[in-house]
């Protein structure tokens, strides 16, 4: 039987989009140690040749008091012009998480009525631009980040005790978001791609 019987093309899509990944990867080494427990990973973003930054690896966790904390590895380390960008959207990210329930269909078991949407997403948007404004308003910082045991220089915004790190990591480079005083102590490595929560219901990235 040829080997490709039965793939269909979002198969194709995904194993080519893992090809690109092909390489090391950032997760926190021994996860139970800080309490925090695997929960997803996949691969964000569209493949743009003019921004090779927008695709990107995501390890999320998620603490025993319900805290989440992702781990996003860029396929190559961003221009430093973008840093500030991305460090700041990625703080904005964070803090809207908790919004994203409010507007999504698929988190009510029943249809959400039009003018209840609306008015929601409406709410919604201002909130947002409430975040983007209060994140802009303070200034990023370098900081030393240590990924594989060694210092790298990063660049941080902290909101809210939510806090955003951009550090670079051989050829590309490291996004760790999460409670200010866990990504402050975590051990973040950097591993050979793996498939970690691959169960029977097929793969997750």
């Amino acid at each position: 039987m040829p080997e490709d019987t039965g793939r269909t093309p979002e198969w194709e899509q995904i194993v080519a989009r893992f090809a690109r990944f092909s390489g090391v990867v950032g997760e926190v080494h021994d996860p139970l140690t800080w309490g925090l427990d695997l929960v997803d990973e996949e691969i964000t973003g569209a493949a743009d040749p003019g921004d090779p930054t927008e695709e990107r690896f995501v390890r999320g966790y998620r603490s025993v008091a319900g805290e989440a904390l992702e781990v996003e590895t860029l396929r190559v380390a961003a221009p430093h012009d973008q840093v500030d960008d991305i460090v700041r959207a990625a703080c904005s990210g964070a803090l809207a998480a908790p919004l994203h329930a409010d507007i999504d269909p698929d988190s009510a078991d029943l249809p959400p009525d039009p003018i209840d949407f609306a008015e929601a997403y409406q709410d919604y948007r201002t909130a947002m631009r409430a975040i983007v404004a209060e994140v802009d308003e303070v200034p990023s910082v370098a900081v030393d980040f240590l990924v594989d045991g060694h210092t790298c220089a990063g660049t941080a915004v902290t909101v809210r005790d939510v806090a955003a790190i951009y550090a670079p990591a051989a050829d590309r480079a490291l996004v760790v978001t999460g409670p200010a005083g866990l990504v402050d102590r975590i051990d973040v490595v950097t591993r050979p791609i793996r498939n970690l929560k691959h169960g029977d219901d097929g793969p997750h990235f």
